[in-house]
This record gives C-alpha cells, sequence and structure tokens, in this order.
C-alpha cells in the first residue's frame, strides 16, 4: 500500500496516521489487492462530514482513493475516521461496492440502492463501516500497546 497526505492533522501525528492506515488495510485487504492500493489522505480543515472516501480510478474495484479527513479532529475521532473510511476502500477495492457516476444510486453486493430511498443510517455499507470502525482501532492500539481512555477522560498516548 503506498500512502500520501496532504495537509496535516492537528492533534495527531502524521507518523500514527500512517501507520494505523496500513494497519487497517492489512486487516480489511486480501494481501494481492492490498499490495496494489495507494491512497491520499487529505486533512482539510472543518469539513462538514468529519471525513469520506472517494475513489480516483474506477468506481468498480478501484485502487487509487482519497481519504479526506478533518484535520481538527481528535486523536479518537480521527482514528475512528480512518478506520471507518477504510472499510469504505475495502468495499470499493473488492468490488462489494459501487457508486454509479451519473444517478445517486449505489450497488452494495449486487442489490442496487436509491439514496433518496433509504436513510444513511439504513444504508448497509455504513452499518458494516460504522461496525467495524471502533474494533479496528482497539486493535491497533492494542497493537501499539496504548494506554487509552475511550470515555475521553484521560489523554491517549499512541
Amino acid at each position: 500500500m503506498k500512502i500520501r497526505t496532504s495537509g496535516l492533522p492537528l492533534k495527531i501525528d502524521l507518523r500514527s496516521c500512517y501507520e494505523s492506515v496500513r494497519f487497517f488495510g492489512k486487516k480489511l485487504l486480501p494481501d494481492k489487492i492490498y499490495s496494489s492500493i495507494k491512497i491520499k489522505i487529505d486533512f482539510v480543515k472543518d469539513i462538514e462530514d468529519f471525513a469520506y472516501c472517494q475513489w480516483n480510478d474506477t468506481n468498480f474495484k478501484g485502487r487509487n482513493f482519497t481519504i479526506t479527513v478533518d484535520s481538527n479532529l481528535s486523536i479518537k475521532e480521527t482514528l475512528l475516521a480512518l478506520a471507518h473510511e477504510m472499510v469504505h476502500v475495502k468495499q470499493y477495492a473488492t468490488g462489494q461496492m459501487k457508486d454509479y457516476i451519473r444517478l445517486p444510486k449505489t450497488r452494495w453486493n449486487n442489490k442496487v440502492f436509491e439514496h433518496d430511498k433509504i436513510d444513511y443510517w439504513d444504508q448497509e455499507w455504513e452499518i458494516e463501516a460504522h461496525g467495524r470502525e471502533k474494533g479496528l482501532v482497539v486493535h491497533f492500539l492494542d497493537y501499539k500497546k496504548s494506554k487509552v481512555d475511550w470515555k475521553g477522560n484521560g489523554k491517549w498516548v499512541l
């Protein structure tokens, strides 16, 4: 996996971002796909959705992605956002998910969904991403032997 960045996160070191994205990629992707993935992480100030993922090369089984993340997020929020968006990278790269280019539709596991007919929280690709993000971060922090407080009462040490 090749990773490059633009901008800087304000509350987490860039090295930890690289390490976490590589770790999440190894957990989520088959080795053959992992080795061919290119990711650009854009850290941007004050974006509306905290983070999002987009494919850059093809809308089906792509290998080149941009993950945009709000640079003001906390360490915890940044790691959760990166984990969440890496689940989407997995979904696109494996062909599990495909966005239609000219229509507000997404194909998920060979079933087509119209965006305006399904609530964000009911979208199966989002259910998977939200369901896996915390576990991925916990595994990463375990791997790093980090001391963290999930309730936000203490300082995160990476």
